[in-house]
């Protein structure tokens, strides 16, 4: 009987507390960046509007959040139970309104991030003041969100089946100008890539538009821009830019197997989110892959993707010295039955100073797909520098920087895996010169590892 006592005294006491939390700056809300979606009361205190058109006094709730280290776009998806007009104010201080990055609701949902020229400060402390045309729940999921897509190297691909994205975290452009989306200004620029299918027209199908414009009149709509080439030389083919639920743009009549960049921005400089697909256009790995990345540990490269859907098949890594041949490293066999969010992971345990990796993609109807292609720099890394005569006919010349003298491990192999020479050999350190007789080798691509117990480096050579 005293343990019930007491425990209904702790749950009145905590209604008593989360009621009093949100009334305002002084008490807010804590949010958490964690992506969860969580449901809050709004608080008893009221108020007018402070930059949306005015709908009375009604209920203002107060949430404070804490950015991370790296100062990452604060993301919220924020929506009223009323499905009425929500104001959503930022202060960098209780006192201190930031109307730039302030947004008007006003059929009671969307998405809020920071004004794309505000740069949010690692570790800092922001409000917001969300005012709701009645007292109401809050649905918020917030994150902490670095989108790829925010220039043409992290462009994600299309395919003929719509994928969900939003611009909410992008920023203008880069590399292009307004003109080249029919635009007059880029504020929250997407990026995405597709391959011509049949030499022809392709058609860009934007749907399920639904965009913010701060404190504006909310207008849903996108300026779009095709280009090929490549990102770093990108050349323009034409735009179009339209308003509305659902917004179509189509390209220059293109030979197949065109490569082709894809910006699009928000009217206004829109929050949005939306769907989007493509007719007459294959995907870059059939638009399942939100993200490509890789990262170096000591001893290798670990790369890794994620899928927004799954499709049967399999995936190829594949290596590259220069970034543009490309020879396979591995395979990773695709997980069935799994529809959303299937991550992999792939190790290249003898990874070059130097290294480009693209993901091919082959499903089960043999239709193929690539990757944005990643670069990974291990100079920083490896003690060991090689540098070999490539192409080699008979004999590999070996010239080789070492930071630490001692025996070394030799080996050549080739693209399986497979150790076609080994053997030990003492180096100092410094420069070291010496040479492998490769005569009974076949012609073909193959790898010159060298390793102890600290370093390892990795050098690809052609035998002619």
């Amino acid at each position: 009987m005293k343990f019930t006592s007491i425990l209904i005294f702790l749950l009145f006491l905590g209604s008593t507390t989360v009621s009093a939390q949100g009334s305002s700056c002084a008490s807010p809300i804590i949010l958490s960046l964690d992506a969860v979606l969580r449901n809050y009361s709004t608080s008893s205190a009221t108020g007018a509007n402070v930059l949306c058109t005015s709908n009375g006094t009604t209920p203002i709730t107060w949430f404070k959040f804490t950015t991370n280290a790296t100062g990452q776009c604060p993301l919220l998806n924020i929506t009223a139970s009323d499905s009425l007009a929500i104001e959503v104010g930022f202060y960098t201080s209780c006192s201190s309104l930031l109307s730039s990055s302030s947004m008007c609701f006003y059929n009671g949902y969307g998405l809020w991030a920071p004004n794309e020229n505000f740069v949010t400060q690692p570790n800092t402390v922001y409000y917001l003041r969300v005012k709701t045309s009645t007292a109401c729940n809050i649905k918020i999921a917030a994150q902490n969100f670095t989108p790829p897509n925010d220039d043409c190297f992290g462009a994600l691909s299309i395919d003929t089946a719509a994928i969900r994205d939003n611009n909410a975290c992008q920023h203008g452009g880069p590399g292009i100008t307004p003109s080249q989306l029919c635009a007059l200004t880029l504020e929250n620029t997407a990026w995405y890539k597709f391959y011509v299918q049949q030499t022809g027209y392709s058609i860009i199908t934007i749907s399920n538009i639904h965009c913010d414009n701060g404190a504006a009149n909310n207008n849903s709509g996108f300026q779009i821009g095709f280009f090929k080439g490549s990102c770093a030389s990108l050349e323009w083919i034409n735009c179009a830019n339209g308003s509305g639920a659902t917004v179509q743009a189509t390209t220059a009549s293109l030979p197949a197997g065109t490569e082709v960049f894809l910006a699009i921005d928000g009217i206004s400089g829109s929050n949005c989110s939306y769907s989007i697909n493509g007719f007459n256009v294959t995907g870059i790995l059939s638009g399942t892959i939100r993200y490509f990345s890789g990262w170096k540990t000591t001893r290798s490269n670990i790369l890794q993707w994620t899928t927004l859907r799954e499709t049967s098949g399999h995936y190829i890594v594949e290596l590259s010295e220069n970034g543009i041949d490309f020879n396979p490293i591995g395979r990773v066999e695709g997980i069935v039955n799994r529809s959303n969010n299937t991550a992999y992971s792939f190790e290249d345990a003898h990874p070059l100073l130097k290294g480009y990796y693209r993901l091919k993609q082959i499903d089960n109807s043999a239709r193929t797909g690539v990757s944005n292609i990643i670069l990974l720099n291990r100079t920083e890394i490896a003690g060991l520098k090689i540098i070999l005569n490539n192409p080699a006919a008979n004999t590999l010349d070996l010239n080789m920087i070492i930071g630490t003298a001692g025996k070394y491990n030799c080996r050549i192999t080739n693209m399986q895996g497979q150790v076609l020479k080994h053997f030990d050999k003492l180096l100092i350190r410094g420069e070291n010169n010496f040479q492998i007789n490769i005569s009974d080798i076949s012609k073909g691509q193959y790898a010159f590892t060298i390793s102890n117990d600290i370093d390892r480096a990795n050098k690809l050579f052609l035998k002619q």
